[in-house]
């Protein structure tokens, strides 16, 4: 029954934050000077110059949760592009932990096909040619 008890409470705090972040994104903009200050900077931008495969990504979720897709695109193609990506795995893997039977069951091969094994090697594949070219095309 503790363990239950400390389980949710560990779910609603994530909620919690969760919904904070972007309540804070929405709000304040990460280009903007004085909002500016409250978001950290990229370590690999300062040192070296280059972009790394995140950054714009700050201004592109920000641009996101305010409805500008095409200047989400602009800040970080890859984040927009991997975005749904990303919720198909928050739903696989609430689906695979809390759901019984059948759905469980279809989420957990899905999980799989999509998350391990060649599919990470693919999805590590894609961020490093998105970094290349990023940094060293003309297109970007």
């Amino acid at each position: 029954m503790m363990r239950l008890r400390a389980r949710s409470f560990v779910i609603f705090a994530a909620a919690v934050f969760a919904m904070a972040a972007v309540a804070v994104y929405i709000v304040l903009d990460p280009v903007g000077t004085e909002s500016g200050i409250y978001f950290p900077k990229c370590l690999f931008h300062l040192l070296t110059g280059l972009e790394c495969p995140g950054c714009g990504s700050q201004r592109a979720l920000h641009s996101l949760l305010n409805g500008h897709i095409a200047a989400a695109f602009h800040y970080n193609a890859l984040l927009v592009i991997l975005l749904p990506y990303g919720v198909l795995w928050a739903v696989l893997s609430s689906v695979k932990r809390f759901a019984a039977g059948r759905p469980a069951e279809f989420a957990g091969r899905a999980y799989s096909f999509l998350y391990r094994g060649k599919a990470v090697w693919a999805m590590l594949a894609v961020v490093l040619i998105f970094w290349l070219f990023r940094n060293f095309s003309a297109a970007f």
